[in-house]
């Protein structure tokens, strides 16, 4: 009989299970010679960072007062407006995809996290009295409320196709990590205000890129412990971890933003920077997902779905036929798209997490409705998260085409009435919509089979997991059916 090895990892509730002899092999990065000097380099990540914060600033700047002009495609003028494009149309199907297959990489050159980690030291050094961030405000409800808020935006005042609010949106964000900076210590905009922070922790457990401690003998043995000194934690470089992680027990992806630090603080050099295969069995799996996390792949569900639809017209026109009879009989036509997101991320959720509670306890399950959805959701935000690079793949295919002339005409109203003359032909797609189909349909299988894989993994000595197959094969089912559709329209 294989050996099997029960590894806890200290919190509540949390477990792993692995086979012995099944543990695939990881690849530390840091045995290439390019990549550990980088990483031990001083100005990482910062340099980065501070590339990335010229480029966020620059967009801010590119879409300031800009909006379509009268009567213009408002949709047309976001994928020829270099602001709207790279942020709504290239770097958000990109952190998709970078959250699934690379978990918490893009925190690694993260512009905010630099505002923060800056605005931080600058109240410290002023004697700002600042604050330790509350449990509640790490666990995730203000990330989920302020992701909610921001699809509401999208869905009711299109921010994602007007360049003016996509630079609201960018300078908003700016403020936010100055002002949690000053008034917070210890990360506190990565750990508790960022956004797409429950996205990353969410999406991204799975994820091929992981620091982890080396040999666990060595660590015991350490005397230093610079990796988690509190003495060591604002240092300008080689910290100890910032969000208040012990890197020797790191065993998700869910809270560490590879940046590196425990790398170099490490005096006995046995912190790693792995590649690994997806869902590496290693992990910590929790059983049941804390109540933020659940609500937030609710939510998602909902809003993806509807993202599918949105590339299949007549699919989109049904999903969204009550809300906006409700908005045809309430005679509110201006509040149509913030009642379409409320359909899409919450009544439909609702309905649909429901409706799957109901069955599986018919089918023997005597769980409650909390604790089933708890237990529904990081599965089913597989399945969710593989129908998500579904339609980042669609959208970008769809936008990447226009950069090209956005970079050559940043703001790009003299793009869109070249366009609106006929004197420039509007760029093809990447991919025709029946490659982008199948490639959907792969993600979404993909997922799936991820999803069903995780849900054993989480409950090894249970059998009670095969209920829990409904809502996943219920939900894959439907984004086949949406992706079907692309190539109907």
């Amino acid at each position: 009989m294989t050996p099997k090895l029960q590894v806890l990892n200290g919190e509540e509730g949390t477990h792993r299970t692995q086979t012995a002899e099944r543990v695939p092999a990881d690849f530390d990065l840091l045995r290439l010679r390019a990549i550990r000097r980088l990483v031990m380099w001083r100005g990482f990540p910062y340099f980065f960072q501070g590339l990335m914060l010229i480029v966020f600033v620059a967009l801010a700047q590119i879409g300031w007062e800009h909006y379509a002009p009268t009567g213009a495609n408002q949709k047309l003028y976001a994928k020829t407006n270099l602001a709207t494009l790279l942020v709504w149309g290239v770097w958000w199907p990109a952190m998709i995809w970078i959250a699934v297959l690379l978990g918490r990489a893009w925190c690694m050159v993260c512009p905010l996290e630099l505002v923060s980690n800056v605005s931080e030291r600058f109240g410290r050094s002023q004697g700002i009295r600042q604050l330790h961030v509350r449990r509640w405000m790490i666990s995730g409800a203000i990330i989920v409320a302020l992701y909610a808020l921001i699809q509401l935006l999208v869905s009711g005042a299109h921010i994602n196709r007007v360049p003016a609010y996509t630079s609201w949106f960018l300078i908003g964000l700016l403020l936010m990590a100055v002002i949690t900076g000053l008034a917070f210590k210890d990360r506190a905009f990565c750990r508790g205000f960022c956004p797409i922070g429950q996205l990353l922790a969410t999406y991204g457990r799975g994820g091929m890129l992981a620091v982890r401690a080396g040999s666990g003998q060595t660590c015991g043995g350490c005397t230093g412990k610079d990796c988690l000194m509190a003495c060591n934690r604002y240092r300008p470089d080689a910290r100890s971890c910032p969000g208040l992680l012990n890197p020797p027990r790191v065993n998700s992806n869910r809270d560490c933003l590879v940046c590196g630090q425990c790398i170099k603080a490490c005096q006995p050099d046995n912190m790693r920077l792995l590649l690994r295969p997806l869902f590496h069995v290693g992990d910590v799996r929790e059983p049941l997902a804390s109540w933020p996390t659940t609500l937030f792949v609710m939510l998602v569900s909902g809003f993806v779905t509807w993202e599918l639809l949105t590339e299949w017209p007549k699919g989109e026109e049904t999903f969204l036929k009550v809300p906006n009879l409700v908005s045809q009989w309430a005679g509110v036509s201006w509040s149509s798209g913030y009642l379409d997101g409320l359909w899409a991320l919450v009544i439909v959720p609702l309905g649909f997490w429901t409706l799957m509670w109901f069955v599986v306890r018919l089918l023997g399950e005597n769980s409650g409705l909390s604790s089933t959805w708890q237990r529904m959701a990081l599965p089913v935000a597989v399945v969710v998260s593989a129908g998500h690079m579904a339609k980042a793949l669609a959208k970008f295919v769809s936008w990447a085409g226009f950069l090209p002339v956005a970079m050559t005409d940043p703001v790009g109203l003299n793009t869109l009435e070249a366009l609106r003359v006929k004197a420039l032909a509007e760029p093809t797609r990447l991919l025709p919509p029946v490659v982008a189909a199948v490639l959907g349909i792969i993600l979404v299988v993909g997922g799936l089979f991820f999803a069903v894989r995780e849900a054993r993994l989480a409950h090894p000595n249970s059998l009670s997991h095969y209920l829990y197959l409904v809502p996943k094969v219920s939900l894959t089912f439907a984004f086949l059916l949406i992706v079907f559709g692309w190539v109907l329209k």
